[in-house]
């Protein structure tokens, strides 16, 4: 026979065990009902999910967010591609880009796009930075190399002399009277933004050098144009295409959705099209469109 104190100890077990039942059958049904969600069934089965439309940013969310919000596999496989090379939405109509995402589509998640500004704007600024100290030891080094020529020719006077533009460096153009450090830095970076030079006339588009001496200057230019690198129309990105000092951000946006349009832009005509870019603004771009 147990004794009441026994009695209890096995009442306290027998609670305790039915307890722990209960308790693992509440885990295992709620395991089980998550597993037969809505959101596993978007998961395994995107054709007859349920669009689930909720906030979220291009640019950071996983391939189970974009499947709830209804788009395609390869949609998504494209979205991620973009990403892992660098690309980045940087405001929410830059979504509309994405291939074979219909007008109807594009606007129903529109107003669901949340682009966090705060991530890209410190990496735009931390480039800029580097940029500067780029510069700066770019300015350090070509002083140096002047210097050293300078005193190699026992301090070699300025000279009149014919310089090739898109072949110098800036040491070459410090021997041109007229120019300075400053101003054969300057050259020197918009040829490498343009993508080489096919006019000495073109010293005149140089931001922030607005002044009377490239009179005297550009007879001692030369430009050679098999040096020109050259902007693939047909398959730039906006973001390249918008780089080119000759192009604005909504003329760029105008030429890649005529490009889609179009599929394939075959002339500089084409560009004619557009409402954007005036017939003098096309033939300042032509040397540098490739058509391939």
């Amino acid at each position: 026979m147990l004794t009441p104190r026994q009695w209890i100890g096995v009442g306290l077990w027998v609670a305790i065990i039915a307890t722990t039942k209960v308790v693992l059958w509440v885990i295992d049904n709620q395991h089980t009902h998550h597993l037969s969600s809505p959101a596993q069934v978007v998961l395994e089965s995107p054709e007859t999910a349920v669009i689930q439309l909720r906030p979220f940013d291009p640019n950071k969310a996983d391939s189970a967010t974009f499947l709830r919000l209804g788009l395609r596999p390869w949609q998504i496989r494209n979205i991620m591609k973009y990403r892992a090379k660098g690309g980045r939405y940087h405001h929410p109509e830059d979504f509309q880009s994405l291939y074979g995402l219909t007008d109807s589509a594009y606007h129903r998640l529109l107003p669901y796009i949340r682009i966090d500004s705060t991530e890209w704007v410190a990496q735009r600024d931390s480039l800029r930075r580097l940029r500067y100290t780029r510069d700066s030891l770019r300015y350090m080094r070509d002083s140096l190399r002047y210097d050293s020529i300078l005193l190699a020719r026992h301090i070699h006077p300025k000279k009149d002399t014919i310089i090739e533009l898109n072949t110098a460096d800036s040491t070459d153009l410090l021997f041109i009277r007229g120019i300075g450090s400053y101003l054969a830095q300057q050259i020197i970076r918009f040829r490498d933004d343009l993508g080489g030079y096919y006019s000495p006339q073109q010293v005149y588009d140089i931001p922030h050098t607005e002044w009377a001496g490239w009179d005297t200057i550009i007879p001692h230019l030369t430009a050679d144009t098999s040096y020109i690198q050259r902007l693939p129309v047909n398959h730039a990105s906006k973001a390249q295409l918008a780089r080119h000092p000759y192009l604005r951000y909504e003329q760029a946006k105008a030429i890649y959705n005529l490009r889609r349009q179009k599929f394939r832009l075959h002339h500089i005509n084409d560009l004619r099209e557009l409402p954007s870019l005036s017939s003098d603004e096309i033939e300042r771009l032509r040397p540098y469109l490739d058509w391939e």
